[in-house]
């Protein structure tokens, strides 16, 4: 059954991935206008990048904060506000549309920022399978766990430690750790997750990288 969850928004700021919730609240406790420029511009870019309409209307209320005039905005924005499954849509795409070394690359780009920024998500091989399923349910519906194994082979940071690469039989055992009911559901779809703050984590990294491609990090 599908979640009736929003997805939790990450936005980029000054090199960094952050909660939308916590880059909200540094903008509040930044104190002044001025100080919050900075947190307020970064919300503001990630609307416009991702084709989120209505995040004007966040970044008025930070505005209204700071007893600043908010900027106008057309009456029916929330009628024609774009889904976000647009932008998965375009992510999905593109990724298709890339040769196996750019996908090797945007892919390495985005365990490199998970693990940079989110270290704590990411903590022993099994966590792979969160890997798996964003990869899988997101831009490769036929991806089978070989494929994965080799992509994830040829994209992991150098940097990584021997604990953290995967292996040929990583994978081996995925059915043990998905619950029964789950296992024909997608990632996002199922009712208990064991990587569901992995999976967020890690599709919102991929599809900024797959969308805004920079240099390899690795």
């Amino acid at each position: 059954m599908l979640k009736e969850k929003e997805e939790v928004q990450y936005i980029w700021h000054d090199g960094a991935t952050i909660p939308e919730n916590l880059l909200i609240s540094m903008a509040k406790n930044a104190g002044t206008y001025d100080s919050a420029k900075g947190y307020i511009m970064s919300l503001m870019a990630h609307g416009l990048t991702n084709g989120i309409r209505d995040y004007i209307n966040k970044v008025n209320e930070l505005r209204e904060y700071y007893r600043m005039m908010p900027i106008p905005v057309p009456k029916d924005l929330g009628d024609s506000c774009p889904k976000q499954v647009e932008t998965d849509t375009m992510a999905r795409k593109k990724y298709q549309s890339m040769k196996q070394d750019e996908r090797e690359i945007v892919v390495g780009d985005s365990l490199y920022l998970l693990t940079l920024e989110h270290d704590k998500l990411f903590r022993s091989k099994n966590d792979w399978m969160g890997i798996y399923l964003v990869l899988k349910d997101r831009v490769d519906g036929n991806m089978s766990r070989s494929v994965f194994t080799t992509l994830a082979k040829n994209a992991t940071p150098s940097c990584w430690s021997s604990e953290l690469q995967i292996g040929d039989r990583t994978l081996s055992n995925f059915a043990r750790c998905i619950a029964y009911e789950d296992r024909f559901e997608a990632y996002y779809d199922m009712e208990n997750n064991p990587w569901e703050e992995l999976c967020d984590t890690f599709w919102n990294i991929l599809k900024h990288e797959i969308l805004a491609p920079k240099t390899t990090h690795k």
